[in-house]
């Protein structure tokens, strides 16, 4: 079974967003990721993952010592169930992406260390 079976076998849904044409978004709790193909044929998340704010993906950030998901002007205070929501949704998400054997993030790369 291909990792988009699972994805839908467990709870995601599927969907594309307009200003992301070549990924494509994998939804739950309220939450999405975009992902991308890999060259192997695989699935790997193109960014960081956030929370659906008036359908629009909201960035988790840090500001002056509070956690706020934000789009543009929009944002929503990272707390109690929208925040748990999104670490289970990480969660899930990234342990079907380790089972395909590839990497969560592209920003989780090792670096190149040679000579």
């Amino acid at each position: 079974m291909d990792l988009l079976e699972k994805l839908v076998e467990r709870g995601f849904t599927l969907r594309s967003f307009p200003a992301y044409e070549r990924h494509l978004g994998v939804e739950k709790y309220g939450c999405v990721a975009l992902l991308e193909p890999t060259p192997d044929g695989g699935w790997r998340r193109f960014s960081s993952a956030g929370y659906l704010l008036e359908g629009q993906i909201a960035l988790l950030v840090e500001r002056g010592g509070e956690k706020f998901f934000v789009h543009k002007s929009k944002q929503l205070a990272a707390e109690g169930q929208p925040l748990e929501n999104f670490e289970r949704f990480l969660k899930e998400l990234e342990t079907l992406l380790s089972q395909q054997g590839v990497q969560q993030d592209a920003q989780q790369k090792p670096l190149d260390k040679r000579p």
